[in-house]
C-alpha cells in the first residue's frame, strides 16, 4: 500500500508539472531567436519590415550606414544629392547619470567645401529622409519644405545658411541616434559626435574677433578666451591663428556665411583648405586679463584680409571663431618684407 501511494503521488506531480508547462507555453511561447530589450526583457512589439516603412533607405543615393563612436571625428567627401548615414549609440552609465544641464550630446557638422545639411533622429529608425523635403534638386521645379520626414533636428535648408556649420547640443535622452548628412553640391565635411561635452572648446564672446592696425604693415588680433561647460574636463591647449589675403572678387554670399560655400573660412577644415598653413600658434598663457592677442606682420596696404582663430583643447577637439574681414588703408612704403609675409599672403 505505501508503494502504491508513492507511485500515485509521483504520477500526480508529473501531471501537474506537464500542465503548468503547457500553460506557460500557451501564455509566452519562446523561440531561439527571441529579441531581448536592453533590460533583458522580451521585445513585445511585432518586427517590422524596414524596407517597406523606410523605403528611402534603399535609394541608390543613400550610402550604407556607418557607426560613429563617441568622440570620433570623421572626414568624408560627398557627391551632389547623396546622403551619408551614421549610427551613434551610447550606454555609458556615467554619462547618463549626469545632471540634466550636462547630460547632452554634441553633433557638429562642418563643411570643408560645398553645402551639407545635418538631419538627426533619436531612439529608433528610420533614418532622416532629406528627399522628403528637398525634391527635384537643381531643376526649375525644385521645392524645399520643412520638416523632413523621420527627423527630430535638422539644419536650415532654405539656402539662408548654405556653407555654414551646423552645431547641435541636444539632450542625451536616448541611447541611439540616427544621422543623415545630405549634400546639395559636391562637398567635403567633418562630423563630430561627443557625449562628454566638457571636452569640447567653446569660443568666448560667441567667437567675435577684433582687429586694429598697429603700424603700416602690422595688425593685432584680439579675442576672448575659450570656455568649457562643464569646467574641469579639459582646457585650452593652444590657439591657431590664420590669415589670408582676399582676391578682388572674394565676396560673402550673405552675412550668415563666411565666406561662401566654395571658400569657407569659419570651420577648422575650411581654414586648412584655404590657407597655406597657420600664421602662428598662441599658448593660453599668453592671454592676459581675459583677452588673447596675436600680432600679424607683413600685411600689404590697401588689401582685404580674412583673419580667424581656432581653439584646440587638450583632448584634441577644435572649434573655429567667427572670423573677421579687414581692409588695410595705410600709406604704401617700399621696404623688404619679413619672412612671415609669405605665410600671410598665401592667396587662395
Amino acid at each position: 500500500a505505501p508503494l502504491c501511494a508513492r507511485r500515485r503521488a509521483s504520477s500526480e506531480r508529473r501531471h501537474f508539472a506537464q500542465l503548468g508547462l503547457a500553460v506557460l507555453w500557451a501564455i509566452a511561447p519562446l523561440t531561439s531567436a527571441q529579441d531581448l530589450g536592453l533590460a533583458g526583457q522580451m521585445q513585445t512589439s511585432t518586427p517590422t519590415d524596414l524596407s517597406q516603412v523606410c523605403a528611402h533607405q534603399t535609394l541608390p543615393q543613400m550610402a550604407p550606414s556607418v557607426e560613429i563612436k563617441d568622440g570620433d571625428t570623421v572626414y568624408e567627401k560627398i557627391m551632389k544629392n547623396q546622403t551619408h548615414r551614421y549610427f551613434f549609440r551610447s550606454y555609458n552609465v556615467t554619462t547618463m547619470n549626469q545632471p540634466d544641464q550636462y547630460r547632452k550630446l554634441i553633433i557638429n557638422l562642418e563643411p570643408c567645401k560645398g553645402i551639407v545639411y545635418l538631419l538627426v533622429r533619436k531612439t529608433r529608425q528610420c533614418y532622416p529622409d532629406p528627399y522628403s523635403c528637398i525634391t527635384q534638386l537643381g531643376t526649375p521645379t525644385e521645392k524645399r519644405t520643412k520638416p523632413c520626414a523621420w527627423t527630430h533636428f535638422m539644419s536650415e535648408t532654405d539656402r539662408s545658411r548654405d556653407g555654414s556649420p551646423t552645431f547641435f547640443e541636444v539632450p542625451l535622452s536616448s541611447t541611439k541616434y540616427y544621422i543623415s548628412v545630405y549634400a546639395t553640391d559636391n562637398s567635403a565635411y567633418t562630423l563630430t559626435v561627443l557625449a562628454d561635452i566638457g571636452a569640447f572648446p567653446r569660443p568666448g564672446n560667441t567667437g567675435r574677433i577684433e582687429a586694429r592696425q598697429l603700424r603700416e604693415l602690422q595688425v593685432q588680433l584680439s579675442w576672448d578666451p575659450a570656455m568649457f561647460i562643464p569646467t574641469g574636463i579639459s582646457d585650452v591647449k593652444q590657439y591657431w591663428v590664420y590669415s589670408s589675403m582676399l582676391l578682388a572678387n572674394d565676396d560673402r554670399t550673405n552675412m550668415a556665411v563666411f565666406m561662401r560655400p566654395d571658400k569657407i573660412m569659419n570651420t577648422v577644415c575650411g581654414l586648412v583648405n584655404n590657407t597655406d598653413r597657420e600664421y602662428t600658434r598662441i599658448p593660453p598663457s599668453a592671454c592676459m586679463n581675459g583677452i588673447c592677442n596675436a600680432t600679424i606682420d607683413g600685411v600689404i596696404t590697401d588689401k582685404r584680409y580674412v583673419f580667424n582663430v581656432v581653439v584646440e583643447s587638450h583632448r584634441g577637439y577644435r572649434m573655429a571663431y567667427a572670423g573677421l574681414i579687414m581692409r588695410t588703408d595705410w600709406e604704401v612704403i617700399r621696404q623688404a618684407a619679413s619672412d612671415k609675409t609669405l605665410k600671410v599672403i598665401g592667396a587662395v
